[in-house]
């Protein structure tokens, strides 16, 4: 448990840091590539810090891109 809790503190660290500049300077399709690749990483991040088992990420990666 605390490996998802120092998971999302580090990400929502990334996120405060980010989120602003982009707003401010009105980067919205960086914003939106920003938000999809955060979303990605919180959710991937999480199910490492919770020890479920994954598939390798490069065979994940290879299977989806029709390797």
């Amino acid at each position: 448990m605390k490996k998802l809790v120092a998971v999302v503190v580090t990400l929502i660290i990334v996120l405060a840091l980010q989120l602003p500049r982009l707003t401010r300077e009105q980067k919205w399709n960086e914003l939106v590539a920003f938000l999809v690749l955060w979303v990605v990483a919180v959710v991937y991040a999480s199910l490492v810090a919770l020890d479920v088992p994954l598939p390798s990420i490069t065979e994940a990666l290879i299977s989806f891109l029709g390797g």
